[in-house]
């Protein structure tokens, strides 16, 4: 498992987050809206990606060692039972973090922090994974790369959001490699169009590498003329998982 992340500007905190464990890593990708827009909350995006990674991480990991004690909110199927179980572990965490937030900041305010949402778990034989908005997952399987982009639902304040993400399971046996790519590490693929997304599993290989050519390609373009961008530079964050013998 290996994994970078570089912020996109030295104007604000970089609002994207990554955490690994023993069979398991989580990608979020803050929201960032302009400097100055009324979030309603005291800690801000950064913040938010932090705390919600952190908490989905804990989460994902329950069952798979010791048990690390009651939940803040409620537990895994209190939400969501049945055949998605990284749903209600998501629906789980988002209500820890509007928990813990509540008291002090608006979750009502329409601009309130959120994150897409990326995760990776695997449980013996089998590897399930989850997206939730505009972040990707590549799957390397034996004869394919499978590549899953989510929409624009984001996690926020609201556990039900949860149920928008878009989930699977695959058996270890089959997968190869797997890349947890946020949408400022996916643009030599979806943006620039100097590779392909079996390009990208192979680049993603070397996070740090596949993050500097695509600061070297967004260099070259300065004013998102070639590439027109709503950000020259945008928070990166790659993650790599090799399920090779």
């Amino acid at each position: 498992m290996t994994w970078a992340t570089d912020q996109g500007s030295p104007d604000r905190p970089n609002e994207d987050f990554v955490a690994a464990a023993a069979g398991a890593v989580v990608v979020l990708d803050g929201c960032g809206l302009p400097l100055g827009t009324d979030l309603g909350c005291a800690h801000g995006t950064a913040w938010y990606a932090r705390s919600l990674g952190t908490r989905m991480l804990a989460r994902m990991l329950e069952g798979l060692g010791p048990h690390a004690g009651p939940p803040i909110a409620p537990p895994e199927g209190a939400h969501r039972p049945g055949d998605r179980p990284l749903v209600a572990r998501l629906a789980g965490a988002i209500a820890d973090v509007a928990t813990a937030h509540r008291a002090t900041c608006d979750l009502r305010v329409p601009t309130t922090p959120a994150a897409t949402v990326l995760a990776l778990r695997r449980r013996g034989e089998l590897v399930d994974f989850l997206v939730l908005g505009d972040s990707t997952v590549l799957l390397h399987l034996l004869d394919d790369v499978r590549e899953i982009t989510g929409g624009r639902v984001y996690a926020a304040a609201d556990p039900a959001v949860a149920d928008a993400a878009i989930t699977g399971t695959v058996r270890a046996a089959e997968l190869r490699r797997a890349a947890l790519l946020t949408d400022g590490a996916t643009r030599l693929a979806d943006m620039f169009g100097v590779t392909d997304w079996p390009g990208m599993v192979s680049l993603a290989a070397d996070p740090a590498g596949l993050i500097k050519w695509t600061r070297e390609v967004e260099g070259t373009d300065p004013a998102a003329v070639r590439f027109p961008r709503h950000k020259v530079h945008d928070d990166a964050t790659a993650a790599f998982c090799d399920f090779g013998d």
